[in-house]
Parts: structure tokens; C-alpha cells; sequence
């Protein structure tokens, strides 16, 4: 073993002075800490970002193509067309309109986003499947029109699984606006975890809809779904060819670029905030570390008198202020990785209806991105060996004479 090493391996392992030993633990306690703090922020920032996105592409796509103006009025061309690009795993097409639904208990009425889709698209995703429901259909067994709610929806409308709703649309008929009223039947009640599906969207059969708005084949836009590992921007670019730049072409990155970005740059700075905690504890270090040289005089003082060089000595608190570095650092990162998995196994953090309102997400996993990992190790660590210069060098330039003569 390296001689530095080895002397600063024992001079933490086994301090000859109480006062000395408590502040080396509170110095250790005190990166533990900041490192912990660094830990969960970050897993709680990525989860709540990949949950988002999850649930976000969950129930949409990852491209959208929509005429500008007026609805397409034939989707199908469009349709063959996109799904002979390279990448694409699906389109589909989707109507949506606002809509005002009224039932027994609410007769005021609610505006609700109503989106018809086609119920087999349950297959390609989790989420959908979730909300058109066991059945897999939007129709009771009866041949009813069915509808899907989300539970925050159902509660505030007031209606259950088998209970009855009106739903009122407006339409345009030669040239007067002529609002359309149908009745529906829930026959599926949801719970996605996105707030803004389980609160304000109501889920149909894309052919109920059409005929609900007066359109016999239109679609609003084609939800897109890439294959697996398809390169996104280069499927968009396809798109835009094939369909000779006739109808516009959006991906999901757009349509919540401002959302994303905050939440990019929230991220940032609660690094750096946190991190300050890291950064004050170093001075922790640093106390430690000139204690340790004041109490090892006689040691530093026989050890130059045997020949030992300046930069040796120094050597050896660069290695005792960094591996008080690298303890802390790694009983910080275990510990904060501990936390944020009993955090998301329990589903510890989750929010009421008003509270999800606003987060978007009824609850938020804390996952550990191994890169924010390395980050925040390689921050921590260089940050204490940053903190062992000052000592180091006093340390080196200590006197030999000075340091024996009152031994």
C-alpha cells in the first residue's frame, strides 16, 4: 500500500483525540447529508419528468398530422401514406371536441374534452388500455354507446360504472350553429395517475363520435406511433415528404416544449442549490483536517526529521480529507438511493385531486438516473479534495524543529 496512504488510514481509523474524532464524524455526517439531498431532489425531478412523459405518450403519440383549417374529411389516404414510412408502427386517427355533459346529480353541466378513438388501439398501449377498460370495447353488452370517464370526472359528474350521461357538442349547420345532444352509458371508470386524462377527458368509439358530430369519416388529426428505437426527427422528416408538406406534422417534444424546459431548468438549479449544502460541508473537512495537523505535529515532525519530503506529508492529508470525501459520498448515495426506492414502492408522495390539479400526476416515482449519479459522486468528491489543499500544504511547510521542541 501507498505510504501517504496507508499513514492517512490510520490517522482516520484511529484518532487519538475526542474532539478530533467527533468533528471528523460530523464532518462525514454533515456530506451524508448534502449527498442524500442531492440524491432524492434529482430522482424526484427525473421521475416526475419520465413519469409525465410516460403518461403523456401513454395515452397520444409521439407525431401528430392534422390539416391546418378544416378537419381531414378522409383520413384513410393519409393513413396508407404515413404507415409506409420507415418507423412507424401505427396511425391511427383521432376526433376530439369540447363537449358540455350533464347527468342526474349535475345538471348545471361540465365542459369535458370528448376524444372518439378506435377501441383496438388498446393492444399498443397500457394507458389506453386502462381507459377503455376490461371490455375493450366503448358499448355495453346491450349495444349501448359507451364512454370511458377518469374516477376525478366521475366523482365531480357524479356517476358511476352502468349510469347514464348526456353529452352536447356543438356543430355547424348551413351556417347556423346547431348544438348535437346523445346519450351515452360509462362503461369504464379510470384511473391513469395523469390528472389531466382522469379529469377532464372522456374517451368514445371513434365511430360514435363521428356520428355524434355529423362527420360520416373525418378525423381531427393521426396519432402516430414509431417502432421501436426510431429516430423521431427522421420519421417526422419522411412524414413531411411523403405527404408532399400538405398537412402539418408535430411531435410531442413541440407541443410541451415550454412544460419540459422548465423542468430541465427546475432541475438545474436545485442542483446547484442542494449542492451549496454539499459545498458548506467541505468546511467541515477542513476543520478536521487542521485539527488533525495541529494534534500530529510530533508525527509530522519525526517523520521529516527520517527524511520524509514536504510533498509526502502533504500527500497524506490529501488522502485523509478525500477519503472522508468518498465515505460520505458513498454512504450518501447508498442511503438517498435507499430512500427514493422505499419512496416509490410505497407511492409515499401523492396528492389529493386539487393538489394533482396542479402537478399533473396523482403521484411521483423517485428514479435514480445513473447519470446524475456520477454527477453528483464526482461533484462531492472533488469538492473534498478541493477542501484538503489549504491543510495539506500548511501540513508541509510545518517546521521540524518547531514541531518537536515542547515534545
Amino acid at each position: 500500500m501507498n505510504l501517504s496512504r496507508a499513514i492517512a488510514w490510520r490517522y482516520l481509523r484511529r484518532p487519538t483525540d475526542a474532539l478530533i474524532s467527533a468533528v471528523g464524524v460530523v464532518s462525514i455526517l454533515g456530506l451524508v447529508i448534502g449527498v442524500m439531498a442531492l440524491v432524492i431532489s434529482m430522482a424526484l425531478m427525473t421521475g416526475y419528468r419520465d413519469d409525465l412523459q410516460k403518461k403523456l405518450l401513454g395515452g397520444n403519440a409521439e407525431i401528430f398530422v392534422y390539416s391546418v383549417g378544416a378537419p381531414m374529411t378522409d383520413p384513410a389516404p393519409v393513413i396508407k401514406v404515413v404507415k409506409s414510412v420507415p418507423g412507424v408502427a401505427e396511425a391511427s386517427p383521432v376526433l376530439f371536441q369540447h363537449a358540455v355533459v350533464t347527468t342526474e346529480s349535475n345538471t348545471t353541466g361540465s365542459e369535458v374534452m370528448m376524444k372518439g378513438i378506435e377501441p383496438t388501439r388498446w393492444r399498443d398501449s397500457p394507458m389506453l388500455s386502462k381507459i377503455v377498460g376490461p371490455s375493450h370495447r366503448f358499448e355495453t353488452r346491450e349495444g349501448e354507446q359507451g364512454v370511458a370517464l377518469g374516477k376525478y370526472l366521475a366523482t365531480k359528474l357524479g356517476v358511476k360504472a352502468g349510469e347514464a350521461i348526456s353529452v352536447t357538442v356543438p356543430s355547424v349547420e348551413q351556417d347556423h350553429l346547431m348544438p348535437r345532444t346523445s346519450t351515452f352509458v360509462v362503461t369504464n371508470i379510470f384511473a391513469t395517475g395523469f390528472y389531466e386524462f382522469d379529469a377532464r377527458w372522456m374517451f368514445v368509439d371513434l365511430a360514435e363520435s363521428r356520428e355524434l358530430f355529423g362527420m360520416r369519416s373525418a378525423a381531427n388529426l393521426l396519432e402516430v406511433k414509431l417502432a421501436p428505437r426510431a429516430d423521431l426527427d427522421r420519421v417526422m422528416h419522411d412524414i413531411e415528404q411523403v405527404t408532399d408538406r400538405r398537412y402539418a406534422v408535430s411531435d410531442w417534444r413541440e407541443m410541451n416544449k415550454q412544460l419540459f424546459s422548465m423542468l430541465r431548468f427546475q432541475q438545474l438549479v436545485l442542483f446547484i442549490v442542494i449542492g451549496l449544502i454539499v459545498f458548506v460541508s467541505t468546511f467541515n473537512i477542513v476543520s478536521t483536517l487542521i485539527m488533525t495537523v495541529h494534534e500530529k505535529r510530533r508525527e509530522i515532525g519525526i517523520l521529516t526529521s527520517m527524511g520524509a519530503q514536504g510533498s509526502m506529508v502533504r500527500r497524506v492529508f490529501i488522502w485523509y480529507g478525500t477519503m472522508v470525501g468518498i465515505a460520505g459520498t458513498a454512504t450518501g448515495v447508498i442511503l438517498g438511493s435507499l430512500v427514493c426506492w422505499i419512496i416509490t414502492r410505497y407511492e409515499l408522495v401523492s396528492f389529493p385531486p386539487e393538489i394533482a390539479e396542479v402537478y399533473f400526476v396523482s403521484s411521483i416515482p423517485f428514479i435514480i438516473d445513473a447519470r446524475w449519479l456520477a454527477i453528483i459522486a464526482g461533484f462531492s468528491i472533488i469538492v473534498s479534495f478541493l477542501a484538503t489543499i489549504i491543510p495539506s500544504m500548511r501540513a508541509a511547510r510545518l517546521n521540524p524543529v518547531e514541531a518537536l521542541r515542547y515534545e
